[in-house]
């Protein structure tokens, strides 16, 4: 059987807010919306350029309604970037479904995960084994 009805240009919506751009050395960007193959990019661009030597980079992610595992992807492509440039990344304050989502994948084994934006802002950085 073939489908023939009309077929919408659903686009997901993301933006990323710089809350607290280097405060205490520390760069906040706070996530909203949903993050999957239509909106990965407008992540890594607003990321990337800011993974430098010695960066403190937290993404605040209580607005994040939806991730998909091109999401976690990208979470993983940013967290390697920071790992080779000597940047510090984590995450802070998923929703309790991303939260699942993180566990169930196990990033939050690979990435920090924190439960507020302060926690994640004063954690000291990771060391490389």
């Amino acid at each position: 059987m073939r489908y023939n009805g009309a077929v919408t240009d659903a686009r997901s919506q993301l933006t990323v807010v710089d809350v607290h751009p280097g405060t205490s050395g520390v760069t906040v960007l706070a996530l909203a919306g949903e993050l999957d193959l239509g909106s990965i990019g407008a992540l890594k661009e607003a990321v990337s350029h800011r993974l430098a030597a010695d960066a403190h980079v937290v993404l605040d992610l209580a607005g994040l309604t939806f991730c998909d595992s091109t999401g976690l992807g990208a979470f993983v492509a940013l967290h390697r970037q920071a790992r080779s440039t000597g940047a510090h990344f984590a995450l802070a304050a998923p929703r309790r479904r991303i939260a699942d989502l993180f566990t169930l994948s196990g990033i939050d084994q690979v990435i920090s995960v924190y439960d507020s934006v302060e926690a994640a802002a004063s954690a000291p950085p990771e060391t490389t084994a």
